[in-house]
């Protein structure tokens, strides 16, 4: 946390990070009757500027406005049109449309054939989500297609008051692809300014400074090393970091179910249940992986592989000797999502 001094008197600035780590009340006085601006479009921005409404309701309250370089699409809960979101990317049905590592040909084939399909699908949330929420009203409507923002781990749920403050002027929006701190506040590209009394800075952290900061040389500089992003085998080793795992780097649609699995692979590994392959497949399996989530989206640096989740949870069982399909019968399999409860491991499944 740190603060600034300017003007006409100082303005406070803090990363969500420090935010969340304040009390109630300290959070409640940090944001009560002060001009506050929060810097970003994702969860923690939008749910930063609601409690920054809701600490400014009654006399005396100051709006809350939302920077935005980029949006992103939310979604107001996990239905669509009537129909459960899980349908359309969380099962093994919905992810064959997708692309994926190691694919046969005729599958590669068919992934091609229903891309058309692929687009409906987005369009088709597309629409629930622009007829249920103001986004055009706001100018918040992304440019690009849903499924990018999925595929990217980009989505997030909007909370269910959040825009009924917002027809109320206490959250407002600026979008700009540029800004910097000024006297005033906060300058925008186009020459204009915003009086903030406090800027939080939800625009995410850097994870991969601070593993930066704990692994010595020469691993430090191999962890990115060759394509600019941390190529985790099993979304857990690094080919070329010896005797380290890293659990909860890589995102997914259900980022809790995915550390847990590869947790227990890692314990299987450490116990020497399976051996890891060379370290030059190990390398190629990553690189199939990051071409599919390059294709899949713009923002497949934030390494997410919610598109291909089962298939991966299907790899972590296969090297563990356990059954990947995990439901009573071949419709339930296809058809349903798969959760927590389904990878309750007994002991005697293991081989």
């Amino acid at each position: 946390m740190f603060s600034r001094i300017h003007l006409d008197g100082f303005s406070l600035v803090m990363h969500s990070m420090d935010y969340c780590k304040l009390e109630k009340e300290e959070a409640l006085d940090l944001l009560r009757g002060k001009k506050v601006a929060v810097i970003g479009f994702k969860k923690s921005a939008i749910d930063l500027a609601l409690e920054s409404a809701l600490a400014n309701r009654g006399e005396g309250g100051q709006a809350c406005t939302m920077v935005v370089r980029t949006t992103h699409w939310v979604i107001p809960h996990y239905w669509v049109w009537g129909l459960p979101f899980f349908l359309f990317y969380s099962t093994i049905a919905a992810q064959f449309l997708h692309d994926k590592p190691n694919r046969s040909f005729l599958r590669t084939l068919f992934c091609l054939l229903f891309s058309l399909l692929r687009a409906m699908v987005s369009k088709f949330i597309e629409s629930y989500v622009t007829w249920k929420l103001p986004l055009e009203k706001y100018g918040l409507k992304p440019d690009h297609p849903f499924e990018e923002d999925y595929a990217s781990c980009q989505m997030a749920i909007i909370p269910e008051n959040f825009f009924e403050e917002a027809d109320k002027g206490m959250i407002r929006f600026k979008k700009t692809p540029k800004w910097c701190f000024c006297d005033e506040g906060i300058e925008f590209e186009d020459g204009t300014t915003l009086e903030a009394d406090v800027v939080i800075l939800a625009t995410g952290y850097d994870g991969d400074k601070k593993l930066k900061a704990i692994i010595p040389e020469p691993f430090r500089s191999w962890l990115e090393f060759p394509w600019g992003l941390m190529p985790l085998y099993r979304g857990t080793i690094h080919p070329l970091i010896p005797n380290m795992g890293f659990v909860g780097y890589v995102q997914s649609n259900s980022n809790v179910r995915a550390s847990e699995l590869r947790s227990m692979w890692l314990n299987r590994l450490m116990d020497e249940k399976f051996k890891l392959p060379s370290k030059e497949k190990m390398l190629y399996q990553f690189y199939k992986e990051m071409k599919v989530m390059k294709k899949s989206s713009r923002f497949y640096k934030n390494h997410c592989i919610s598109t291909f989740s089962i298939q991966h949870a299907d790899d972590l069982c296969n090297d563990m000797g356990l059954n990947p399909r995990r439901k009573s019968n071949l419709f339930l399999d296809v058809f349903c999502p798969y959760g927590s409860q389904d990878y309750r491991f007994d002991q005697e499944e293991t081989k």
